[in-house]
């Protein structure tokens, strides 16, 4: 009796020890409790990102709309990479971003997110002069986006990735630009329509 009572305590002890720490952070990466976290990931303002290893999984919540300003040198670098020559002059900047394969965009087949609907740079044209540009990190799974009709472009050299990108946000992710450099992007699922929207208000702040 005594063995099994050692044995078992034994087994509790490795049980235990094979426990991961959960940590919560906000997107400064500043500890918070579980109820802060939860009530961040469900009022729609944050996306929920996780991150495992052996020890511990990390459960950080970042900002789904983040406003920002890239300075003159960070504009021109991201021209460059885009392969901008020209003067934009009043023109928006807008990338959508391809992650790569994920549990959001695994399915085999011809997509029908409606970015891909012929009203989408139609209407956004008449919003503002824009400078269109698709971009991806990964390209599995990309043959699904119609690149026979659209000019996927490769970050190459990840700048595009670490101005805004720094995690990898589910699905597709988006970042509209102006002259100035004032930008708004949008990590994670989104539609025509916010693009539409975050146009409109760099437009009205212009």
């Amino acid at each position: 009796m005594k063995y099994i009572i050692i044995f078992c305590l034994l087994i509790s002890s490795c049980l235990f020890s094979q426990e991961k720490k959960i940590t919560y952070l906000n997107e400064n990466y500043q500890k918070i409790d579980k109820t802060e976290f939860a009530k961040g990931k469900y009022s729609g303002e944050y996306l929920d990102l996780y991150f495992e290893n052996d020890s511990l999984i990390e459960c950080l919540l970042v900002r789904r709309k983040p406003i920002g300003k890239l300075n003159k040198n960070q504009l021109d670098e991201l021209k460059k990479s885009l392969s901008i020559k020209d003067e934009i002059g009043e023109k928006l900047i807008v990338i959508i971003y391809y992650p790569g394969r994920d549990k959001c965009n695994y399915k085999e087949r011809n997509s029908t997110w409606n970015v891909f609907d012929r009203d989408y740079l139609k209407k956004l044209n008449k919003i503002s002069d824009i400078s269109h540009h698709w971009v991806y990190k990964n390209d599995e799974n990309l043959k699904y986006y119609y690149p026979k009709k659209i000019v996927w472009k490769k970050d190459n050299n990840e700048l595009i990735e670490n101005m805004f990108f720094k995690y990898h946000y589910p699905c597709f992710s988006c970042v509209i630009i102006d002259s100035k450099g004032n930008f708004i992007a949008n990590y994670g699922e989104f539609g025509k329509q916010t693009v539409w929207e975050i146009s409109n208000e760099l437009k009205k702040n212009d």
